[in-house]
């Protein structure tokens, strides 16, 4: 671990520069507690200048041909590609998830989006509409894209390189400029990719972000006149709010789960138990879409609990940064807080703890498997955000399908089965955003459309869907007989 004191300043405008406060917020690394980092402690006043400087630099952007657009997001892969193994150590270090994960977030997901938005960009299609208004051969109507101002991204401490990055570069691309709100315990990745767009050379202006505590700076860019569309992936309450304050915008929000993984009779035993393991333990459970409750038939119930309590017991708890841990702590206090009181709520209703359920030292806790998990446990209705696999018996596929529905969450949902018509039945009646056959709740593809219904979230990313999110649809129509010729 580093022992040099990581002090980063924020970018606005092009310039790196302090807050207004003077302050400064520490940044822990979840492993031991210790702080390893600064970051500024922003107001409203910084917030309104960032505002200020992303108005002329989307001016800035939308000037750039698509060619220079494009050009300059290879430019930034290009620097990121070089970057990797460091944002790499310092996302694990500020999140907490293993140094194989980090990894996997930074050189596999988070750099690939600059290449997609480059070339999503480069296939983005107008269209020619017929009029239907009257009986006339003269009308052209033509439907394009155009670049809808200032986006706010406001980003998840689980995810702090791959999620902003999947809104910024295609924000960009469509021309736009952006203002980047990270989680305040996970900061440094946002500077990082701050840092690679400076060095590509993208306008001043054109990327600017702000850090410290959310309530203030965040609400800050909701509400203000200023900003146009808001990113923003977290918790369901937050997304609230947001919808609350942000008035007549474009909103983008990726909220919270309560992803069921269903087993059914006819299930592959084995594959389903690896789904769970990956659906559940992955970032300690601190995913969107994980695993939340599983949902086993009785007639498969004992082999595939035995089997889940022995492969989670190969599951190794160690240090984030060592090369053999498998899972690592929670990033917080409040995340901590929150998976314990789901734990006691469970114990006091008659869950059976089968292995886990133990804070051990610090942000550590133990990968759990609960039986007997009732629907009036809190670990059922809600998103308990940690490393636990909640098990729930059912008995026939529509009682499968009334509890995978009985939480007003419904981001991504899983179901193990050999039948196709099971398969097509869970698939058309769970109600998400996304439901995988026989596949991981984690699992998401990254050119597909991905997002919730329900409490979930609202809108659609990723690919082509993201491009439209982040743009306004303009119509202009032509009438060629007033024309000269």
């Amino acid at each position: 671990m580093a022992e040099r004191l990581i002090e980063k300043k924020v970018f606005l405008g092009g310039e790196w520069v302090e807050s207004e406060s003077g302050g400064r917020v520490e940044v822990q690394y979840p492993g031991d507690g210790r702080v390893f980092g600064t970051v500024p402690k922003c107001t409203r006043k910084d917030v309104q200048k960032a505002i200020d400087a992303a108005i002329e630099g989307q001016k800035a952007m939308a000037r750039l041909s698509v060619m220079a657009r494009v050009n300059l997001l290879y430019k930034a892969l290009e620097i990121a590609k070089r970057r990797t193994d460091e944002a790499s150590q310092i996302l694990c270090m500020e999140v907490g998830k293993t140094i194989h994960e980090a990894r996997d977030e930074v050189g596999v997901y988070s750099w690939s989006h600059f290449t997609k938005a480059a070339e999503g960009l480069k296939r983005l299609r107008g269209l020619t509409c017929p009029s239907t208004q009257e009986d006339s051969n003269d009308k052209r109507i033509l439907i394009y894209h155009e670049p809808i101002g200032v986006v706010v991204v406001i980003s998840p401490f689980n995810w702090p390189s791959d999620i902003p990055n999947i809104a910024i570069p295609h924000a960009l691309a469509a021309g736009n400029s952006v203002i980047m709100k990270p989680a305040s315990t996970t900061p440094f990745s946002n500077i990082i990719l701050c840092e690679i767009f400076e060095e590509a050379g993208f306008p001043p202006g054109s990327v600017n972000v702000v850090t410290g505590p959310g309530s203030t700076i965040g609400d800050e860019l909701v509400s203000n006149p200023g900003t146009n569309a808001i990113h923003f992936t977290g918790e369901t309450k937050t997304g609230e709010l947001i919808t609350r304050r942000a008035g007549i915008k474009k909103l983008l929000l990726e909220l919270g789960g309560n992803g069921p993984l269903v087993v059914m009779d006819d299930a592959n035993i084995d594959e389903a138990v690896e789904a769970t393991i990956l659906g559940c333990y992955y970032l300690a459970g601190q995913v969107c879409t994980a695993s939340e409750r599983i949902l086993v038939h009785k007639d498969v119930h004992d082999e595939f609990v035995d089997k889940l309590v022995r492969r989670t017991k190969e599951v190794r708890m160690l240090d984030p940064l060592d090369e053999k841990s498998d899972m690592g702590p929670l990033n917080n206090q409040d995340v901590l807080k929150k998976v314990m009181t789901h734990y006691e709520d469970a114990r006091g209703k008659g869950g059976k703890f089968l292995i886990g359920g133990h804070n051990t030292q610090g942000l550590f806790v133990e990968p759990t498997v609960i039986d007997e998990v009732t629907q009036d446990m809190l670990i059922a209705q809600e998103e308990t955000f940690g490393p636990v696999a909640p098990i729930i018996t059912f008995d026939t596929i529509d009682n499968a399908v009334e509890i995978a529905n009985s939480t007003p969450y419904g981001l991504q949902a899983a179901a193990f089965t050999s039948s196709l018509k099971s398969a097509f039945y869970l698939g058309e009646n769970i109600k998400a955003g996304a439901v995988n056959i026989n596949e991981t709740n984690n699992y998401w593809d990254q050119m597909a459309c991905f997002g919730g219904c329900k409490k979930s979230g609202l809108g659609r990313e990723l690919s082509t869907w993201i491009l439209d999110e982040l743009t306004e649809t303009k119509q202009i129509l032509f009438d060629l007989s007033k024309v000269k010729h």
